[in-house]
């Protein structure tokens, strides 16, 4: 026969006070994802209004909205390369799934050359990608340049004077424009920019030479531009006669996907909430008008294959900045 002391009930007592504290923190988790969302939704864009990115932000907002139950805002935050969004909801301490942010490719290349507050592996809850900006080298229609011979033997003759534009530093144009002076052998000047919309008016303005940007389709559209190479694995279809830059002789792919990111720590029923939202969305006829209009892929990702996506890439563009020798500010 065992006795039992006072301190053996004061333990009983102590767990039994834990479970019950424990239940209730599971119970009102429960409450709050099943309450999702409770109020209106933020949706951050890393690049200024005008932009493909804010186009097709403003194209799914409303569909989401409709499937929430909920407003879907958008407010934009350009800057850093496009890495602006991503990074305020990366250091939120409110992982309630009410502020969420679009990502681009640079939130896994900004980190390697200058120095952030936030890593984009652990810190962000990654929700879904959903698309992919196709990039290219447009030059001016008035320009001599037919071919990408002819641009890359006026850049050898010319050095220095031609000036790239592009979506910041970090960003895909940026470091494509490297790597085709280091494959080239021709010295190119980079010029950045907040978002697309800034370059598009730079180039038009003729401050800059060439864009290398993810919303070059509307100056080639509206005949001001001319495209010398897709960085894609494969041609445009819409263009089927301009080649890739392997074509043209530069071994030189450029993969940029966008996607839906939110704070780490978030509910995965709130993530759902969102996922499904938005996925549904991307049925919309607007937002498929707007992949047409900006020559944007249809890429979609759950959530965790969009994270596996954001980790290889983290790997290859630490692995591009080695190679052309940059290194963290």
């Amino acid at each position: 026969m065992s006795s039992r002391s006072p301190l053996d009930a004061s333990r009983r007592q102590a767990l039994a006070a834990l479970s019950v504290l424990g239940l209730a923190g599971l119970s009102g988790a429960r409450a709050q994802a099943q309450g999702f969302p409770s109020r209106t939704v933020t949706l951050m864009v890393p690049f200024p209004p005008g932009s493909a990115t804010d186009a097709v932000a403003r194209a799914l907002a409303p569909q989401a909205s409709k499937a929430l139950g909920q407003p879907v805002v958008v407010e934009n935050r350009p800057g850093a390369a496009g890495t602006m969004a991503a990074s305020i909801v990366a250091q939120s301490n409110s992982p309630d799934g009410h502020t969420i942010a679009i990502a681009p490719a640079s939130i896994f290349r900004v980190p390697h050359v200058q120095k952030v507050n936030y890593d984009p592996l652990r810190d962000l809850t990654y929700i879904m990608g959903f698309s992919a900006y196709t990039f290219s080298l447009v030059v001016p229609e008035s320009s001599p340049w037919k071919t990408m011979a002819d641009f890359v033997a006026f850049a050898k003759a010319n050095p220095g004077r031609i000036q790239i534009g592009a979506s910041g530093t970090g960003s895909t144009g940026h470091v494509v424009t490297h790597f085709l002076s280091l494959k080239t052998g021709a010295e190119l000047t980079f010029v950045p920019f907040k978002g697309g919309s800034e370059v598009l008016q730079a180039f038009i303005g003729g401050h800059i030479n060439a864009v290398i940007d993810g919303g070059w389709a509307q100056i080639e559209k509206q005949g001001k531009g001319r495209v010398l190479v897709t960085f894609q694995e494969k041609r445009v279809p819409r263009l089927p006669d301009v080649p890739t830059a392997r074509e043209a002789g530069f071994d030189l792919v450029a993969s940029s996907p966008i996607g839906l990111v939110g704070p780490k720590g978030m509910d995965p029923r709130v993530v759902k909430v969102l996922h499904d939202a938005f996925k549904g969305a991307l049925a919309d006829p607007t937002y498929r008008k707007f992949l047409d209009t900006y020559d944007l892929v249809d890429a979609y990702l759950p959530g965790d294959e969009y994270q596996k996506l954001g980790a290889r890439l983290w790997v290859e563009e630490k692995r591009n900045f080695d190679a052309l020798g940059f290194k963290a500010q």
